[in-house]
């Protein structure tokens, strides 16, 4: 670490394990800085505090692929966020090589380099691991500060580079290892197409799982599966005997905490029954309903139209989910380019709020 203190770039990887865990158990931190390729072992060196030194230095750029997940191992690991970070993916999208891009199909892309997938299964906590999973650890990172310095190449033609900065330090921030409990119904598969009822007593039942599996580090649906959440959310109560018979219950995973679910059950429908959690947000009138379809359809169709215009996937222009928060943050109030904010407020800009359903009045 002493090393490389001052090294304006930094590549890094993680190999992991998280089957059974709430948080995943680090193997490996693979680095790849002036010209040197390590692989350290998360297993047996126990501190890596001194990696902190390296990870949240302001003046190099960390350079990761697809680190959603790498972010939250790597800070609990040596106690430091990611600085200033360079997401290869995002840029690959920016530059046209298309969204969601493997690390593998970017370096054949790039470099015509057909890296080894056979080590994608290793349980990166057992030791000795073999020289083969070594060597694919490191190629996880050899081709990393290469790839960045040509992607970076190219957004700097076309104007693109600050999007990915800004994109890349959105997703820095947010390294955390789960949503906040109260946000945790929203990764519950087919709650949606449930009543409002079941759907405020299951978003109790999802708070109490993700403040549980984390307490205790274990796996979402070792602890209670979407699908049986549900079945619960449905049900006004629920005898220890009828517990097995609900959907998903496994009984060696589950038994230890069927108890708990019938707990939870009950807060979760005392909460709602006494008006604490809110069943339905109150529906917005018919005028106000027409107005948002009419805006969502506006903007969506500029968003599809300077997406074509610049040759990339409309989402990267704007997702869906952006847009939602923006117009429920927007509100009708002021300008919704200005509320969106940042690259993408001043590509859409004039032209977005100049549409004719978002003019105000």
């Amino acid at each position: 670490m002493a090393r490389w203190q001052g090294a304006p770039t930094v590549a890094l990887d993680t190999e992991f394990v998280r089957e059974r865990t709430f948080r995943a158990r680090l193997g490996l931190v693979q680095i790849a800085v002036a010209g040197e390729v390590a692989l350290v072992d998360a297993v047996r060196i126990t501190d890596l505090s001194p990696l902190g030194t390296l990870l949240g230095a302001a003046g190099s750029r960390k350079i990761l692929h697809s680190c959603s997940e790498d972010l939250p191992v790597l800070r609990r690991a040596s106690g430091v966020s990611i600085g200033t970070l360079f997401d290869t993916q995002i840029a690959a999208a920016f530059v046209g090589l298309g969204p969601s891009l493997s690390y593998a199909a970017l370096a054949e892309a790039l470099f015509g380099v057909q890296l080894d997938k056979g080590e994608t299964r290793t349980d990166w906590l057992r030791r000795p691991l073999s020289a083969e999973q070594l060597r694919y650890a490191a190629q996880d990172v050899e081709y990393l500060p290469e790839a960045a310095a040509e992607l970076e190449r190219r957004l700097v033609a076309l104007g693109r580079l600050e999007w990915v900065l800004e994109d890349s330090a959105t997703l820095a921030a947010s390294d955390a290892d789960g949503p906040d409990p109260a946000d945790a119904w929203r990764r519950v598969k087919g709650l949606d197409r449930c009543p409002p009822l079941v759907r405020a007593v299951a978003r109790g039942l999802a708070a109490w799982r993700e403040r549980e599996a984390a307490r205790l580090d274990v796996a979402r649906p070792f602890l209670l599966r979407d699908e049986t959440l549900i079945a619960l959310a449905r049900r006004g109560s629920v005898a220890p005997h009828e517990i097995a018979r609900l959907p998903g219950y496994d009984q060696r995973r589950h038994a230890a905490y069927a108890s708990q679910w019938i707990d939870a059950l009950v807060a979760a429908r005392l909460e709602v029954e006494r008006g604490a959690a809110v069943v339905e947000p109150a529906a917005p009138s018919t005028l106000d309903r027409d107005r948002r379809q009419a805006i969502e359809d506006a903007v969506a169709a500029l968003v599809t139209r300077r997406a074509a215009e610049l040759s990339l996937a409309p989402e990267l222009i704007l997702s869906r989910r952006q847009r939602d928060g923006a117009l429920d943050a927007w509100g009708g109030r002021g300008s919704l380019a200005a509320v969106i904010g940042g690259f993408r407020g001043a590509l859409l800009g004039a032209e977005l709020d100049a549409l004719p359903p978002v003019r105000n009045g």
